[in-house]
């Protein structure tokens, strides 16, 4: 059977992928290019939560569901003010954004969509393989295969990883791998108990059990909110005890007693210093969490993807050739994700001490700038003073070697 040939081939249609499409179907320079989106299903449910800062001038997809003004921050013993200003805390929903995206795209006639399994991908040919038959791509794009032991396998209460492994490779132990792995619900009161214009961007006054444990509390309206329990570990909870945390949050610290369940989420992020390959492998590009995409020491990932897609497609529309290296971040930041994971890990700090110090010692939009590697030095001088300094020079000896051959510093 003859493979079908396109200018560029985008494998799976998730976050990164759907802003690549969009991207490309806004500019006049893509609209003679062939395209194809392949991804394993329809997006067409509400199947996860998106998050972020952001300034009112910077350009995100006007998709957002519910902002707030305002944030709190608990630590064990107080709350610490949050003051977010200039920034205000975005939630975007999933279905939202793919409803979004799918009206741009389909404005581009030369882009295809198939709803099939990538099965493989052959970087040197650009040829990938679907349940469908099998395309061929002077560019591909990929975000639904990795060989990397990002996220653990399917179980019961994570029966869908947005990732399908393409191989069994062992962890390597010289760099650091945790999950982040949370469970929300969207709950309904027959009171009004939430203040409407302020979230609870972390609440620490829970049990750690030696992890980073923290609740997170998005409230939709009075009466309703996004309550959500949050691990940084190297390994999922019991499915049960994330159902246990959520409700005795609610009892011991919201006070709330009585409540309906509209919906959940579970979700679980990769938080590596493993250097992910974004650089061009053949024809093959990497992009989203394949592709590194995700802030290591914090899990967030779509004003991230925003801006890389952004400066990616422009520079591809000057310049006629895709940069990939433009997706790359800058190396001392990426230096500091990696003390950071290494310090949590370790337990050299606690998550909870850790994170506690930063927002008391810093404002909060310090930290959202170091966060979205927008911060000056000297903003990340300030920054690196902040929690306990021996910790933090121990992570970074210990992490040295990483430096030399991740990353070639």
């Amino acid at each position: 059977m003859q493979t079908e040939k396109f200018d560029v081939v985008i494998a799976g249609a998730g976050l990164a992928g759907l802003t690549l499409a969009m991207e490309m179907a806004a500019r006049p320079f893509f609209r003679q290019l062939k395209i194809l989106l392949i991804d394993r299903e329809e997006k067409i449910k509400n199947d996860r939560t998106w998050c972020f800062w952001a300034k009112d001038e910077e350009p995100i997809p006007p998709v957002t569901h519910k902002t707030w003004n305002n944030c709190r921050f608990f630590s064990h013993s107080a709350e610490i003010p949050m003051r977010i200003t200039p920034y205000r805390y975005h939630m975007v929903r999933g279905i939202d954004f793919y409803r979004y995206a799918h009206e741009r795209i389909s404005q581009h006639t030369g882009i295809q969509r198939l709803i099939a399994p990538v099965t493989s991908i052959e970087a040197h040919t650009g040829i990938v393989h679907t349940t469908r038959g099998s395309f061929q791509g002077n560019y591909v794009f990929n975000s639904a295969l990795t060989s990397l032991p990002l996220l653990p396998p399917a179980d019961t209460h994570f029966p869908e990883p947005p990732l399908s492994r393409i191989s069994d490779a062992p962890k390597d132990p010289h760099y650091t791998w945790m999950l982040q792995h949370f469970k929300g619900w969207v709950i309904e009161t027959p009171e009004p108990v939430f203040d409407a214009d302020t979230a609870t961007f972390m609440d620490y006054r829970i049990d750690q059990k030696g992890e980073t444990r923290f609740m997170y509390v998005l409230p939709l309206t009075t009466r309703r909110a996004l309550v959500e329990f949050t691990v940084f570990s190297s390994a999922l909870c019991p499915a049960e005890e994330y159902d246990e945390e959520i409700r005795n949050y609610l009892y011991k610290h919201l006070n709330i007693k009585h409540f309906s369940i509209e919906e959940t989420e579970f979700g679980v992020i990769p938080m590596s210093d493993f250097p992910a390959k974004s650089i061009a492998d053949g024809r093959v590009i990497s992009i989203g969490t394949v592709g590194g995409f995700v802030k290591p020491s914090s899990g967030y990932a779509f004003k991230r993807t925003q801006r890389k897609m952004k400066a990616f497609v422009d520079a591809w529309e000057k310049t006629g050739t895709p940069a990939s290296e433009i997706f790359s971040s800058q190396t001392g930041f990426r230096m500091l994700d990696s003390i950071m994971l290494r310090v949590l890990r370790d337990h050299l700090v606690p998550g909870d001490v850790l994170f506690s110090q930063l927002f008391r010692k810093l404002d909060a939009p310090h930290v959202f700038r170091f966060l979205d590697e927008d911060a000056t030095f000297a903003e990340v001088l300030r920054l690196v003073m902040a929690p306990p300094t021996l910790p933090f020079l121990k992570a970074a000896g210990r992490q040295a070697a990483n430096w030399v051959r991740g990353y070639g510093v």
